[in-house]
């Protein structure tokens, strides 16, 4: 395979990757590694779609070849602790992405993704740092904001409401966010407000059994017990399983 085939095969394969045609994908960065075993950006991608599969031992011997041969590259130790973040290895997976930030210190997927590593070690002002200077950064990253707002909330400080509403401006027309922010005003007592923004997901055609819950709640809140056994019902026609919406309806009949 001629330099310009294997290009071709890159540019190829990285549009099936991005459509999720793994399996396509994985044949063509295979054929690129026949021809050269060394190439890094090939073990790399390669092994980003096993991450995303769940084959995480084959996901780890690629990322690992990709870093020997090009180990300058702030992304492959990036991706790298994601994966063994994904495996459980929480200190090593911070290990590994500070050592891309060692490379490059704006990148935006690290800091991100040491938020979310630094969350589930319940190490929470790191990962409130971590967000912020993702944040900084990128400031239209609405996962960024979302899980910030998501980590203020559980901590009950109120710079949650600020995130929460800039998710939803970033990104106006996803359930989500308007639902979360709901749920926040729900927390705080603010029920009127959780209201206006659970009925501006209806009015959007992005109700769901989650949404009509937390209407519920919200109704529930306002002592509106007619109104709120009647979202808790629609919650229970889309979902007769939902057991959190029963035990709601069930609590005011």
């Amino acid at each position: 395979m001629s330099k310009f085939l294997v290009r071709q095969a890159f540019a190829e394969a990285m549009d099936l990757h991005k459509q999720n045609r793994f399996d396509e994908a994985k044949e063509l960065y295979n054929k690129i590694l026949t021809v050269d075993n060394s190439e890094p950006n090939a073990h790399h991608l390669i092994s980003l779609i096993f991450m995303a599969e769940g084959d995480f031992e084959s996901s780890k011997m690629h990322i690992e070849k990709a870093i020997d041969k090009a180990p300058e590259q702030a992304v492959f130790h990036s991706n790298y602790g994601s994966l063994l973040h994904s495996m459980g290895e929480y200190q090593l997976a911070v290990n590994a992405i500070k050592k891309s930030l060692k490379i490059d210190k704006k990148l935006f997927q690290s800091h991100y993704s040491l938020g979310i590593i630094y969350s589930d070690m319940n190490q929470f002002e790191k990962a409130i740092a971590s967000y912020t200077t993702a944040i900084e950064l990128k400031n239209d990253a609405p996962e960024a904001h979302n899980n910030l707002a998501n980590l203020f909330s559980n901590l009950d400080n109120s710079e949650a409401e600020y995130h929460y509403k800039k998710t939803v401006e970033l990104v106006p027309n996803e359930i989500y966010p308007r639902l979360n922010m709901a749920n926040y005003f729900i927390k705080i007592g603010r029920f009127s407000e959780s209201i206006k923004c659970l009925n501006e997901l209806i009015d959007m055609g992005l109700e769901s059994k989650e949404v009509f819950n937390s209407l519920g709640v919200s109704h529930k809140g306002i002592e509106d017990s007619q109104t709120a056994k009647l979202m808790f019902g629609k919650a229970l026609e889309l979902d007769p399983n939902f057991l959190l919406a029963q035990k709601n309806l069930d609590s005011i009949e």
